[in-house]
């Protein structure tokens, strides 16, 4: 087992890695649309089960892979970024019907899925498994809570997105936590991405307060987007109350 911090691979966009990502993702979302179009109610919810499936599969053929490449570590390997919340959400949303895992997925799979594929940072390897891996979970965590807003019908409340803002600082504890114990840098929250962002500003600390600012506006942005919604959403709670 590898006791080493991974060498973190960076593409930058429009790069020749950059557009193959881009293209895995655009597959995956034109398999995720036909299904939803072509598929009956009974039909999808096989599909569904057969999509959580795959990404536990996926999830356990990771970790699988960076141990027979001699990659695995504590550092870097560990489920804690938000990115990696988001695909334990997914799967607890699609394999097992957890409908709460929705409502953080649909702020951090989106905002977050849409920043790692527009600047991606591998930080668990380069191998063909997992680049491959990288645009399938990150696409994947824009694409599902989508899939559920436009096929279930599932809709955030106009305050989700607060609720969901104070569970990102209140994760930053044991997250913190866990970056003293094995050295690693989890959420972020020890030093700033590699990757080129015009939203990473400043060292550490100060671009942490950027990361919250901007989180925070990208979250109202959201929300703003699916206002009408929202709002429709909740009269028909009413009339149902």
């Amino acid at each position: 087992m590898n006791f080493l911090q991974i060498e973190h691979a960076v593409y930058e966009p429009f790069s020749k890695e950059w557009l193959v990502g881009i293209g895995i993702f655009s597959i995956y979302l034109l398999i995720v649309v036909a299904a939803s179009k072509l598929l009956n109610k009974s039909q999808r919810a096989v599909f569904e089960k057969i999509w959580g499936g795959a990404l536990i599969a996926l999830l356990i053929g990771k970790h699988f892979h960076l141990v027979q490449e001699n990659l695995w570590n504590f550092m870097d390997n560990l489920e804690l970024h938000l990115c990696g919340f988001s695909r334990m959400l997914s799967i607890l949303l699609l394999a097992f019907g957890v409908r709460w895992a929705f409502y953080p997925l649909f702020f951090w799979g989106i905002v977050g899925g849409f920043y790692s594929l527009l600047t991606p940072e591998l930080t668990s390897g380069e191998t063909t498994y997992m680049f491959i891996e990288y645009y399938v979970v990150h696409g994947g965590i824009i694409i599902i809570p989508l899939y559920y807003f436009f096929v279930h019908g599932m809709r955030i409340g106009r305050w989700t997105w607060s609720k969901v803002l104070s569970l990102n600082l209140l994760l930053m504890i044991p997250v913190g936590f866990v970056n003293h114990i094995t050295g690693g840098n989890y959420m972020f929250l020890c030093q700033a991405p590699e990757v080129e962002n015009p939203l990473i500003i400043g060292d550490w600390p100060y671009y942490l307060i950027g990361f919250i600012l901007f989180g925070t506006a990208h979250y109202l942005v959201l929300t703003g987007i699916f206002w009408r919604s929202i709002i429709r959403g909740e009269k028909i709670q009413n009339i149902n109350n």
